[in-house]
């Protein structure tokens, strides 16, 4: 039989594999046709032999030889019966080699001769060396057919040998929305007659049965099983863990989330969302976005209902793990803000007794409500889905506005209106910033560099929730404290900026109302660097805050630190996009790039071995994000002149009184000449055609007036103190094998100040003191302190309190 090289040489090397493994190898060939493939076989350290009716005598020669001397045995006839076979020991011992191509391909693959049915069916698989090759690496000893078969598809599609893995791969390969696409399950297997067993592993662990099966049908019933609306479905368990792992990878999140927006439609979970009974309650669900959507209307229609606080932060704890979170989170947020804005509402008592007593109620707990506000706000128009949270932010911007807002300010008010001078006892003036927190710290000997940050526009709420967010931040940081100012009138930049200058007297030009410190012009940087010079003995440096990061630390940042004592960082995000009629809608947004910036010029600060810092502001603002009732506008009163006009203020000579409006002298706000500045009390502005009416400042309203003042300390090493534990209650006598306690941490852990404290519990006998037989351990048991089944404690021999709050029961046995 004349063969082809390749062929000749295929056998050659199936031939040497057989030896590697066997020291006998035995060639039954009944008809002779391989006796060429034979004779031309040369092997290595092997002994060839033809047998004919020798078989006894072979026997016992190759029984005689060297252990290591390897023989190939090649007899060209039928293989005899078990009972008839002279050489059946050696053939046990050994290995039949067989020529076939199915044994051919057993003998590559490393299998036996059990799998060659196997071999047969699936011959196109093993016309590939490669993947034979591979095949062979992923075979174990004990692997049955079903074990073979699932590696077989592994090597075809090249992943690993898990059917929930080669699944994800087949759903990689389609395209949801395309149904006229092949199915890729055939595509991938089809030739090599696997598809059937492919779906026989699906069926054998997700309990999948279908007479046409594919991957799109497996989808639909995949989704089914794990909708909590609608018929369900009948695979088992491990669908709904195949979907989590699914939904938590990385790699094939984008995937799943295709395939599920595609189910969603297919199996019209909308309309049955629509129509879902008040009692329907979704739980942790999370396969369909959809589901994200519907609680977040439940939990808006709730919280305007007046659902408990409680209930409606429960529900959103519970979806903090589904899988679509991260792209609702900021409605989620939203929500909170608005339960936390409505708590601090209901507890608010808005009167103003005195000027200092407004300004002290601001300071300590008011501004909360703005920082709810605020961050209800951003967060709602960062989601951006206006119809979803429509009803939400509608009674949030009603509530804020008609339930604070507005009573505060015109209570404020009716203190500012009896003023005869703008001054505070609760508070010291803006005027003081530089020698209370510039002048006296560089003056002493605890300092030699001083690096202050001026934020235009950072309202006193913005600074506190800027401070808490520096000071939960992990690991070491900045020390923190927060101040309060009382800020200039009128409160606009050009005053602010002048006012935390160091000087003898701020005067302003009532024509234009440009600020001037002893004389000389405080307007733009460069006039305030000359300022800042001339007090320091060009020791000091004033720059914005663009050109202060883009400083290379190395040259031009040493340099500075070198050069200068006091390093003053002008810093515009809030009031350049609030102060303009086309972006006021988005001061908000502003507001927390302007605290993503501040955080870069504290590391850059941090970077140059700055260990003091200071940021403050010239003035704050008043913030709606609905535009203004009608009632809100006010109309600028008749005056000999008002050269200068703002939403808020205007500066001029002979101005009349009006109700609703507060005129003070220049004298009376501490400057010197004969002018005037009017302002409209409560929310009212003036009308300046062309700029905005949302965003303002230059009033007197609390928001626009506390300034603020961060004081920042690098800290250099842990100051962090462990908590204090103490023993509320301990039973008068032992009598049963457990004893129950309570223990009582008086702090809660906090990052970098309070760390955990290990306890070991102790029994020692009244007596004697004598310890007991052996020591205890101690069973977290969550507040509040009732009977829980053993199963869920939590229990360690030296216990940890690691919580954040500051009661925790403990049971010991």
């Amino acid at each position: 039989m004349t063969r082809t090289p390749a062929s000749t040489s295929r056998i050659h090397e199936s031939l040497d594999a057989a030896i590697a493994r066997k020291r006998v190898v035995i060639w039954y060939d009944p008809s002779g046709e391989w006796t060429e493939d034979f004779e031309s076989f040369q092997p290595k350290g092997t002994e060839k032999r033809r047998v004919i009716g020798n078989e006894f005598s072979t026997k016992v020669e190759i029984s005689r030889a060297p252990l290591n001397q390897r023989f190939l045995l090649y007899i060209p006839s039928e293989k005899p019966a078990e009972k008839d076979n002279w050489l059946l020991d050696l053939l046990l011992a050994g290995h039949e080699f067989k020529a076939d191509r199915a044994s051919l391909d057993l003998q590559e693959a490393g299998l036996t001769l059990e799998f060659k049915e196997l071999a047969q069916q699936h011959k196109a698989f093993f016309r590939s060396p490669i993947r034979t090759q591979q095949l062979k690496e992923l075979l174990r000893p004990n692997d049955d057919e079903s074990a073979v078969r699932l590696k077989m598809l592994a090597v075809v599609a090249k992943q690993p040998a898990d059917i929930d893995k080669l699944l994800l791969h087949a759903f990689r390969q389609l395209d949801p929305t395309d149904t006229e696409a092949d199915d890729p399950v055939q595509a991938a297997y089809g030739s090599a007659l696997l598809s059937e067993h492919f779906w026989k592993a699906v069926a054998s662990k997700f309990g999948y049965r279908s007479m046409a099966p594919s991957l799109r049908d497996f989808a639909v019933a995949l989704f089914k099983s794990v909708s909590p609306i609608g018929p369900q479905g009948d695979l088992q368990p491990h669908g709904r863990v195949f979907l989590s792992f699914w939904k938590d990878s990385n790699r094939n999140r984008a995937v799943f989330e295709a395939w599920s927006l595609a189910m969603a439609q297919l199996l019209a979970i909308e309309p049955q969302l629509n129509d879902a009974p008040p009692e329907f309650d979704p739980g942790e669900e999370d396969s369909f976005e959809l589901i994200e959507r519907f609680v977040l209307h439940r939990l808006v229609n709730g919280f305007t209902a007046g659902v408990a606080d409680a209930q409606l932060l429960q529900t959103i704890r519970n979806r903090r793990h589904s899988t679509w979170y991260d792209k609702h989170q900021h409605g989620y947020q939203a929500i909170e803000h608005a339960i936390s804005l409505r708590s601090l509402l209901e507890k608010a008592v808005l009167q103003v007794e005195s000027l200092d007593a407004g300004l002290q109620q601001y300071i300590s707990g008011w501004w909360r409500i703005d920082e709810a506000y605020r961050r209800c706000t951003f967060h709602a128009r960062t989601y951006q889905q206006p119809g979803l949270l429509q009803k939400l932010r509608h009674w949030v911007e009603s509530h804020y506005v008609n339930n604070f807002l507005l009573p505060l300010t015109n209570n404020w008010s009716d203190q500012v209106a009896g003023l005869s001078q703008w001054r505070s006892q609760a508070l010291p003036a803006q005027k003081e910033f530089h020698m209370r927190y510039v002048h006296a710290p560089l003056g002493s000997r605890g300092i030699k560099r001083l690096f202050v940050v001026i934020s235009d526009a950072l309202r006193y709420e913005a600074a506190r929730d800027f401070a808490d967010r520096l000071l939960n931040q992990p690991g070491k940081g900045w020390q923190v404290e927060v101040d309060a100012l009382l800020g200039s009138l009128p409160s606009y930049t050009q005053l602010g900026m002048a006012s935390l200058l160091p000087g003898a007297q701020v005067s302003i030009n009532p024509a234009d109302g440009s600020a001037v410190v002893d004389g000389q012009s405080a307007s733009g940087t460069v006039n305030r660097d000359k300022i800042l010079k001339t007090y320091a003995k060009g020791r000091a440096k004033a720059l914005l805050a663009d050109d202060f990061l883009s400083l290379p630390t190395s040259t031009a940042g040493k340099e500075l630190t070198r050069d200068n004592d006091l390093i003053v960082i002008y810093h515009n995000r809030i009031d350049q996009v609030g102060d303009k009629q086309a972006t006021e809608a988005q001061t908000f947004q502003a507001v927390e790039q302007a605290f993503e910036e501040l955080e870069q010029i504290l590391r850059k600060i941090a970077s140059l071995k700055g260990s003091q810092a200071l940021i403050t502001a010239d003035h704050g603002f008043l913030f709606q994000q609905e535009p203004l009732d009608a009632n809100d506008k006010a109309v600028f009163p008749p005056a000999d002149q008002l050269p200068t006009k703002s939403r808020r203020f205007a500066l001029g000579d002979g101005i009349e009184p009006r109700p609703g409006q507060k005129i003070f002298a220049a004298q009376a706000l501490g400057f010197t000449g004969g002018w005037s500045a009017v302002f409209p009390l409560g929310l009212d502005r003036f009308p300046i055609k062309g700029s905005g009416s949302r965003f303002v400042h230059g009033g007197t309203s609390l928001q626009e007036v506390v300034v603020p003042v961060i004081k920042l300390k690098r800290e250099t090493k842990e100051e962090s103190r462990l908590v204090e534990v103490e023993v509320l209650r301990l039973p008068a006598k032992i009598t049963t094998v457990r004893l129950s306690l309570a223990l009582f941490q008086h702090d809660p852990v906090e990052a970098k100040k309070v760390m955990p404290l290990q306890l070991r519990i102790g029994l020692y006998a009244k007596a004697d003191g004598a310890p007991s037989a052996r020591p205890a351990r101690c069973c977290l048991i969550r507040p509040p302190p009732i009977p829980v089944s053993a199963s869920s404690h939590s229990c360690w021999n030296s216990p940890t309190l690691p919580t954040t709050t500051t009661t925790r029961w403990w049971s010991c046995a």
